[in-house]
């Protein structure tokens, strides 16, 4: 899980998610790890793309839906 709070942090969540893997800002490597969570505020997001924050609020409110419905846990039982 990477946190990151704050408008002076906002570029390099930006540089983290919408850029490739880059060995200069080394929190960009965290793209190709299949369990990482990149938690921030509102402020954080200053620097991204709208569409890349419609995108990702879009994700985690249909996980939030399908979590209170249940499925979720169904799925992680089957598995």
């Amino acid at each position: 899980m990477i946190l990151i709070t704050g408008a002076h942090k906002a570029f390099a969540l930006y540089k983290a998610i919408e850029e490739g893997v880059n060995h200069m800002w080394t929190v960009s490597a965290f793209q190709q790890h299949p369990s990482c969570l990149f938690v921030c505020d509102e402020d954080a997001t200053l620097e991204l793309r709208v569409k890349t924050v419609k995108y990702f609020k879009a994700l985690s409110e249909v996980h939030h839906r399908l979590s209170l419905m249940g499925v979720h846990s169904k799925l992680i039982e089957e598995t």
